[in-house]
């Protein structure tokens, strides 16, 4: 999480100058084709006012509507440093995926209340699932976005709500993809434990996690890393085999080791074309894999090997929403 604070400092300090962000107007929400470009914008959600980018690839409607991808930054990051270590865009184009970019709540650092996690937020009651809720409406107002191709991606804090979104929001998301993430722990010392909630309709799932993040444990339990304030979190195995049972998959998944053992891929298949895909990296520590940009020496790395981005849209393009919530 610290890892940010890094990249803020490698990739310039003219990031964290305020933009200019030109609210939806009424003539502009009546516009369902806004041009290829990027956007900044601002919505009014629970008296808050929140802010977001929007990324839209030349040509993303030559085939009819276009899946929207919201794209979630971890703790103590923000949107554009999102957008840049993910190098999201780049395959958004590749694939045709409109991106949205939002950024959290928080006066020093931006955080997203994911349930047991982060800091301030749990305790500050910010509703992110109505904002997500209210953000993706207001995208289907002011584009042509298909309903049954909406997905979520996040690094940590981000990805953690993802999977909340996946859970809550369930009507809405095709797919999710976690990286670094969990579906629930003790927000802090003393605190009671704080899981997602059962969706309603099946959403599926590929969720990357290291065995060696210290930020996020793999087997659960205490976060040792920095700014975790005493946090727990339930394991990569609780989170994914909740995913599993409520999706009604087969426990027993197909296995992939590749990389001379150090990427492990398991696939749970699921009934009406759903998946829930776990991508574990055994040397992996609380990074983006694939991430173009490096952190100090003493942070987490990001692992070459594979690219989180690659992976989470190629799934997202492989699966649409087939259920409906009930």
């Amino acid at each position: 999480m610290k890892l940010v604070h890094v990249l803020a400092f490698i990739v310039g300090i003219t990031l964290f100058i305020s933009p200019v962000v030109v609210p939806c107007t009424p003539a502009e929400a009546q516009i369902r084709t806004l041009p290829p470009g990027d956007y900044e914008r601002t919505i009014i959600v629970d008296g808050l006012e929140r802010s977001f980018k929007v990324h839209i690839p030349q040509g993303v409607y030559a085939n009819g509507p276009a899946p929207l991808i919201i794209g979630l930054h971890g703790l103590s990051s923000n949107n554009e440093l999102f957008e840049i270590y993910t190098e999201m865009d780049a395959k958004a184009d590749e694939l045709g995926f409109i991106v949205v970019y939002p950024n959290g709540t928080g006066d020093k650092e931006l955080a997203w209340n994911a349930g047991h996690c982060c800091n301030l937020q749990p305790r500050n009651n910010v509703d992110d699932v109505a904002f997500i809720r209210e953000l993706v409406a207001a995208m289907q107002k002011l584009l042509n976005i298909d309903a049954n191709r909406i997905y979520a991606t996040g690094m940590s804090n981000g990805g953690m709500l993802a999977y909340r979104l996946a859970a809550e929001a369930s009507d809405i998301f095709a797919a999710v993809g976690p990286v670094a993430a969990s579906i629930g722990g003790i927000p802090q010392t003393g605190w009671p434990e704080v899981i997602i909630r059962a969706p309603t309709a099946p959403v599926s799932i590929i969720a990357i996690n290291g065995m060696k993040d210290n930020y996020v444990s793999y087997t659960g339990g205490e976060a040792t890393g920095q700014f975790t304030d005493g946090r727990t979190d339930v394991s990569v195995a609780e989170s994914i085999g909740f995913w599993v049972v409520h999706n009604g998959c087969d426990p027993e998944p197909a296995t992939d080791i590749s990389f001379a053992g150090n990427i492990i891929t398991d696939t749970f298949a699921c009934p009406d074309g759903i998946d829930v895909v776990l991508i574990t990296i055994v040397d992996g520590e609380h990074a983006w894999p694939g991430s173009p940009v490096e952190p100090a020496p003493s942070l987490p790395q990001p692992n070459q090997q594979i690219s989180a981005t690659d992976m989470i849209l190629k799934f997202f393009a492989a699966h649409a929403k087939t259920t409906s919530a009930e």
